[in-house]
């Protein structure tokens, strides 16, 4: 057995968070690499709706809360590196859209919800003129209707940039032929690779959202800190042209749209809508036929002017992993649990993975972890792939 490739830290999980961090430690000098089971992006990121939003959603009806202003300044954040300005380079990474919507649809209490909701964060929104209202909504919604500075991206492609970048770092991993070795601390030793080179890092960094579980209680860590909260989104493929990008904001009381819908495309170019919001956190409750039909229901009543009768419908279910919490509500903040030479992270939401890795660069250099010499070449192990999006066929 060759001598064991040394590293300052080794990344398990190729999703945004974990392609992220790679970008930032390897910016910042230290020797790093990323390893992926599946194909990249596999699981919560491929199936996010690519939006870099600047918490509306969490202050409807003018609550201020703890989610709503860590992620507030954050679409400004992601504008910077798309423009190659920031501390990740995402020049090439498409761009659907560079506002999201808010409508608060006819009753008295979503108008107040979103209003108040747009005053808590006043600097973020704009009152649309009706002379400005985009294709979907001109000449059809009586308004208010509301632009956020928020932005939305394609994120199979910022999944690719962000490997491009960095890409003889990043590598596939068979957990069938590697383990895990255990310190008697508890810590790890190494990362065990049947027959070819072993690797060890001062840091063992998973980023791998609910896949953390089954590899780290493989080896009896008995450490993950980990909850589930998770979603049945909706797809449905249309012809409808005019691409929507928006929250529709309920008249209950609630912090969440009762609908936030992105327009994708599928792999034949048509367009696909993306349901997640409220119906999505409610669907979890339902079988697919149920919730398909709840949809259904649900998108006619609040645009009678489209026609679905055409429509393919699907439904995608999402398995949320994040930092535990007591009451098993949402985090406001990524998460990040340590111990020994271990960190478990869960950024939470796509929009907040640059806070996770600068959380990660605080840790590694309050421990005084400096970069060391450029690793050898790795030529033993395959290069992974990007992975398709959950409409690609629809």
């Amino acid at each position: 057995m060759q001598e064991a490739l040394k590293l300052d830290a080794l990344i398990i999980g190729g999703g945004v968070a974990g392609l992220w961090l790679l970008n930032r430690l390897r910016n910042e000098g230290y020797q790093a690499l990323l390893l992926e089971q599946e194909a990249l992006g596999t699981g919560q990121s491929i199936a996010s709706q690519g939006m870099i939003h600047g918490g509306i959603k969490y202050a409807l009806g003018g609550k201020l809360t703890g989610a709503s202003k860590a992620i507030a300044d954050m679409p400004a954040h992601w504008q910077q590196c798309l423009e190659g300005k920031g501390d990740v380079d995402l020049q090439g990474c498409q761009l659907l859209s560079d506002s999201y919507y808010m409508w608060p649809r006819s009753s008295l209490r979503s108008r107040l919800n979103a209003f108040l909701g747009s005053k808590a964060l006043e600097a973020k929104v704009d009152s649309v003129e009706k002379s400005d209202y985009p294709d979907f909504f001109a000449n059809n919604i009586p308004g208010p209707l509301y632009r956020l500075r928020d932005i939305v991206l394609d994120v199979p492609s910022l999944l690719e940039t962000l490997y491009k970048n960095h890409e003889g770092h990043i590598f596939r991993i068979d957990w069938q032929h590697a383990a895990l070795e255990k310190n008697p601390d508890g810590s790890i030793s190494c990362l065990n690779l049947a027959g070819k080179r072993d690797i060890q890092a001062s840091k063992y960094i998973f980023c791998c959202g609910a896949g953390a579980e089954s590899i780290i209680s493989g080896k009896e860590f008995n450490f993950t800190a980990m909850q589930r909260r998770p979603l049945q989104m909706v797809m449905v493929r249309h012809d409808i042209t005019a691409p929507v990008y928006v929250h529709c904001v309920s008249d209950k009381l609630t912090m969440t749209p009762e609908v936030t819908i992105t327009t994708h495309r599928n792999g034949a170019g048509q367009p696909v809508w993306y349901l997640g919001g409220e119906i999505a956190e409610q669907g979890v409750q339902q079988s697919p036929g149920q919730l398909i039909d709840a949809a259904r229901t649900k998108l006619q009543e609040i645009f009678p002017w489209c026609d679905f009768s055409g429509a393919e419908w699907a439904t995608l279910p999402v398995d949320r992993a994040e930092l535990r919490q007591e009451d098993g509500s949402r985090p406001d903040d990524p998460g990040i649990s340590a111990r020994h030479n271990i960190l478990m992270c869960w950024p939470t939401k796509l929009t907040l993975a640059p806070n996770l890795a600068n959380t990660v660069l605080d840790i590694l250099q309050a421990e005084e972890l400096r970069p060391t010499e450029p690793i050898m070449q790795v030529d033993f192990l395959d290069k992974p792939v990007i992975a398709s999006t959950p409409w690609e066929n629809l």
